[in-house]
Formats: structure tokens, C-alpha cells, sequence
């Protein structure tokens, strides 16, 4: 059964649509790698000390990505967009199954809501940096 853990991030778990801001995509397709760029607001994360802090998101080895605007998202009938925190790990979920029957590869899944955006990613990790 799939599970929604929240993410601990240096600045602790983020929670609120206006916690995370997204400024940046950059796909390497060559590489499978996916990079995201923006802001944290930091009245809505626990462990921050400025108003706005920068972030980079790295996930690599990335096999699935989807990116679908907030609202519309909200509006579907999936949990998983509704419930958790702004940055999340998803586990046992078919989409992992599915990407380990068809290429035989153990995968993280993930989601990052951020103001705008929801991004689902299947992938081997990510790296972020504040």
C-alpha cells in the first residue's frame, strides 16, 4: 500500500502552498538529471533565519517526470496531491512498480508542490542545497 512520508529538509519540513517558489526547470536529458531553482519562504519553514531562502533541487537517474499546474491538480480526484507536506516521498507506489517491472531499476518517488506547480518524479535521489 502506497505511504506519503514528508521530507525532511535542512530547513525542516515545509507545509502551506506558499512555501515553496519555483524560478527555475533545467531538464539534461542526456544525463537524466533534473535540476529545480527558487525560494523557500522562511516564516513557513521551522528551521530557517531569513525571509526568503534559496534552494537547488537535483534528482538524478530520472525516469519519470510530470508537472501539473496546482489548481488543477487540487481538482483531481488523487490523494496524493491533497495530502502530505510541500515535499514528500511516496513509496510502494505503482508507478515504482511499473518502472521496476519495465527496467528492472529501484527507484525514489517524489512530490514537490510548490505555488504554482505540483512535480512527480521517479528517480534514483535527489540532492538539495540551500
Amino acid at each position: 500500500m502506497s505511504q506519503i512520508k514528508a521530507i525532511q529538509t535542512p530547513l525542516g519540513e515545509l507545509h502551506g502552498r506558499d512555501a515553496v517558489y519555483l524560478d527555475h526547470v533545467y531538464m539534461n536529458y542526456a544525463k537524466k538529471e533534473l535540476v529545480l531553482k527558487g525560494e523557500i519562504n522562511g516564516g513557513l519553514a521551522p528551521e530557517a533565519v531569513d525571509d526568503f531562502v534559496p534552494y537547488e533541487l537535483i534528482f538524478t537517474e530520472v525516469y519519470y517526470f510530470n508537472m501539473i499546474e496546482l489548481d488543477v491538480a487540487l481538482s483531481m480526484s488523487e490523494q496524493k496531491y491533497t495530502q502530505g507536506s510541500c515535499f514528500d516521498e511516496l513509496t510502494d507506489t505503482p508507478l515504482l512498480a511499473a518502472i521496476a517491472s519495465a527496467r528492472g531499476k529501484d527507484l525514489k518517488h517524489f512530490l514537490l508542490k510548490t505555488y504554482d506547480d505540483i512535480f512527480e518524479i521517479a528517480c534514483r535521489d535527489y540532492k538539495m542545497t540551500i
